[in-house]
């Protein structure tokens, strides 16, 4: 994390509320002061506001740093060496196939060995947003998909051969699948979020496709006596990281026959 030189705002913006945290400087994630707000977009952000200036706080920064959550978002994980230009390029090519030539917000950020994550938000969103800041005294800083900034967080320490990160929403769940620590495929998965037993068979799809040995480059193909991973050997680890911020991990077991994952072992 990198250092701050003095206090920022932070607003975490979800699907239906908003917490703002007054972060100290240092290296530290050091929370000054809290507050929430309920609702959805500019009227969460507004509420957020309000309250945070009722916490005894003085004065605010006059920039705020917008983590969006994965509701207002459309991602996209890209394998590319190129430069960041022609990364950009490519994600601005396939958003465009998929959402047509609408006007949006484009963030492009590096997840380490070559992936990139690539973020569209409507770009009427994010201008209601900015008024709503500017209507309380304040200009848009850094604005980032929470995913990333999660991903920053906790990414380096899953170290496992096949991991899937669970990250659990206001209206849903988004799954990101990783192999030997990189991430390799990406879902959001919108159900329920009371629903446990929808969040476990969305998990349980999601970790048997693709095959974790097949996305393995072939240098890292190897088991424990040398030769090639077998099924047994590939206990899959599942990681959920939910809005408390405490990683949680489970190992799922897999069957020796060759099938899928069995069950979670704790």
């Amino acid at each position: 994390m990198p250092l701050r030189w003095r206090p920022e705002l932070w607003l975490d913006l979800r699907a239906r509320g908003c917490q703002a945290r007054l972060i100290g400087a240092g290296w530290r994630e050091r929370s000054l002061a809290a507050a929430s707000g309920s609702g959805r977009g500019a009227a969460a952000l507004g509420a957020a506001l309000s309250a945070l200036r009722l916490a005894d706080v003085e004065v605010l920064p006059g920039q705020a740093r917008l983590r969006v959550a994965d509701e207002y978002l459309l991602h996209l994980l890209l394998h590319h060496d190129g430069s960041h230009a022609q990364v950009r390029q490519e994600a601005q090519q396939r958003f465009r196939a998929v959402l047509g030539d609408g006007a949006r917000h484009l963030m492009l950020l590096p997840m380490g060995r070559q992936r990139w994550l690539a973020s569209a938000l409507e770009a009427a969103d994010l201008a209601t947003w900015t008024e709503t800041l500017q209507h309380a005294g304040l200009r848009a800083g850094r604005i980032e998909p929470l995913l990333h900034a999660e991903w920053q967080r906790v990414g380096r320490q899953i170290r496992d051969a096949d991991a899937v990160l669970v990250l659990p929403r206001d209206e849903g769940a988004t799954l990101l699948r990783l192999i030997d620590g990189e991430p390799v495929d990406l879902a959001w998965e919108r159900f329920d979020s009371e629903d446990s037993a929808s969040l476990e068979r969305r998990v349980r799809a999601f970790a048997r496709l693709p095959q974790g040995r097949r996305r393995r480059p072939a240098w890292a193909q190897t088991g424990s006596g040398g030769g090639l991973l077998t099924e047994a050997e590939e206990a899959q680890v599942i990681y959920l990281l939910p809005e408390s911020g405490t990683l949680c991990r489970y190992v799922r077991e897999r069957s020796g026959s060759g099938g899928g994952p069995d069950g979670l072992a704790g």
